[in-house]
């Protein structure tokens, strides 16, 4: 049964993360000046998948450790809202028991803490992103 729901859950971060990376780029990003900061961000989110991937728990939990130093720089903080503050302590929380069961070679665990990172990501993401339409489902 866990076998079951770790393929699972490996099989849609990968998903995901195929989806994202081949996803057509907006032109209208919202803070294009952060853009290498985004980027350092996605660089760590792609080394703990590949340290998932290859059981490699060191370098799970250093990209883990790297993503909540990033999240305590200033260039974080692109809103400064209740909200923001609550899914950036959230972020930090998924990405802090993804260190631990890293720490704890917990492959399982790690697995269902960087599903949680990730939908932490797109939740916040969703929120802070500029609407293009003033429609719903457009």
């Amino acid at each position: 049964m866990q076998h079951k729901l770790f393929a699972v859950a490996i099989a849609s971060v990968l998903s995901f993360v195929a989806s994202w990376n081949l996803a057509p780029q907006d032109q209208e990003t919202p803070l294009p000046s952060n853009r290498p900061f985004m980027r350092a961000k996605m660089d760590h989110a792609k080394g703990i998948l590949e340290g998932l991937a290859l059981e490699n728990f060191d370098g799970i939990e250093k990209s883990a450790q790297n993503l909540i130093l990033l999240s305590h720089e200033s260039a974080w903080n692109v809103v400064q809202s209740p909200d923001y503050i609550e899914m950036s302590s959230d972020f930090r929380g998924s990405v802090g028991r993804l260190r631990d069961a890293a720490k704890d070679h917990n492959l399982d665990g790690a697995t269902i803490a960087y599903f949680e990172v990730t939908l932490n990501c797109v939740r916040c993401h969703k929120q802070i992103r500029p609407k293009k339409h003033s429609e719903p489902g457009q």
